[in-house]
């Protein structure tokens, strides 16, 4: 995404018209939090701790076609180095390069996802051990970091893609960020061995949701319409299977669905905001000002909320934002380990100007 160098201006204004008001803490409307380390120097300071061999895979050319290759399936193998194979040294530097290029609650979605491995392992039994890995999240480094030149940098594993691309020390684009969950609501409780903190463990309780802001903020959304605004919002009674473009290396030219922000209220277009601002609360407060920047420059009235499946949380169901320059989307289709339906979300934020800071037309 392409940003401008007046983007705090922008979300100033948009912080003034009662827009970036929402109550789910998105990290750009909380005080900054300080980060011990930059991005470069955090890539640089986890680099310098690797073995040769350790490099071969961590580190990969910025123009390499596997930049643009991602993916959030379970996966025998993929681009960088597996967490799985660091120290426990190379493991904290990896943490704090995560930690680097994301929000307090975006870090904690991030590990969390991690440790969910652990619960899919639990669920599913003993053989499938080597598929769920809780350290099976690799960290791969494009290019050379540093504040002169462009790089990258992609963090990535089962139900987890987050991908970064500096110019000059500068994030100028983030995505694609894919967050995923299953199972989408605990059944019972869970006690599993801790991402963020190796040789610990995390407590999930019943009812524990990872994507809760995004589904909350949604049915705030679609349930504050009135019939006939539903009637536009709710374009498909059938849920689709999954989200669009998942692994594809950019999105494709798409019409928007359902109902354009213009013909809501002002409340109603705070609920929208709120949502919007759901999928920002995962990234750093500058990211997330630049990512609203865009997003208000090009226009709040052209965002469109889209509704497809149940219109009820038990459902299988699914949502789309979609702005000139943005697309959100979140599915709720598939069952969880134990065949309970619509227990599986997937969830993504994409730049339709072209992801990874290239155009959408890159092959």
């Amino acid at each position: 995404m392409r940003f401008s160098s007046r983007f705090f201006l922008l979300a100033i204004v948009s912080l003034a018209n009662g827009f970036i008001t929402s109550p789910y803490n998105p990290s750009y409307c909380q005080e900054a939090r300080s980060v011990a380390t930059s991005p470069t120097s955090a890539a640089l300071a986890y680099l310098k701790s690797l073995s040769a061999d350790q490099l071969k895979l961590a580190q990969i050319p910025f123009n390499d076609v596997r930049r643009r290759e991602w993916h959030f399936i379970p996966m025998e193998t993929r681009k960088g180095l597996p967490i799985r194979e660091m120290n426990d040294v190379q493991n904290k530097l990896a943490l704090e390069l995560l930690r680097s290029v994301t929000s307090e609650a975006g870090y904690k979605r991030a590990t969390d996802t991690m440790s969910y491995e652990s619960i899919l392992l639990q669920l599913e039994g003993p053989a499938s051990e080597k598929r769920r890995d809780y350290r099976k999240y690799y960290v791969a480094v494009y290019g050379e970091p540093n504040n002169q030149t462009q790089w990258g940098l992609s963090i990535e594993g089962h139900h987890m893609s987050l991908n970064f691309t500096f110019d000059r020390g500068v994030v100028v684009d983030s995505t694609p960020q894919l967050f995923a969950s299953n199972p989408a609501s605990l059944k019972k409780d869970f006690e599993v061995p801790s991402a963020a903190n190796p040789g610990k463990t995390n407590k999930y309780q019943k009812g524990h949701r990872l994507l809760a802001s995004e589904e909350d903020a949604a049915f705030l959304m679609l349930n504050s319409l009135n019939d006939a605004q539903k009637s536009k919002a709710i374009f498909n009674t059938t849920c689709p299977e999954d989200i669009q473009w998942a692994g594809e290396p950019q999105p494709k030219p798409s019409d928007a669905v359902g109902i354009p922000a213009a013909e809501l209220t002002g409340e109603q277009k705070k609920l929208l905001m709120n949502l919007v601002d759901t999928f920002q609360a995962n990234v750093t407060k500058e990211v997330a000002l630049s990512r609203m920047n865009v997003v208000s420059n090009a226009g709040v009235d052209k965002i469109h909320f889209g509704w497809a499946g149940a219109t009820s949380p038990d459902g299988q169901y699914f949502f789309r934002i979609q702005g000139p320059t943005f697309i959100g989307e979140l599915c709720n289709f598939q069952k969880d380990p134990e065949g309970n339906s619509a227990n599986h979300i997937h969830c993504v934020w994409r730049d339709l100007t072209g992801d990874f800071n290239l155009p959408v037309t890159s092959k």
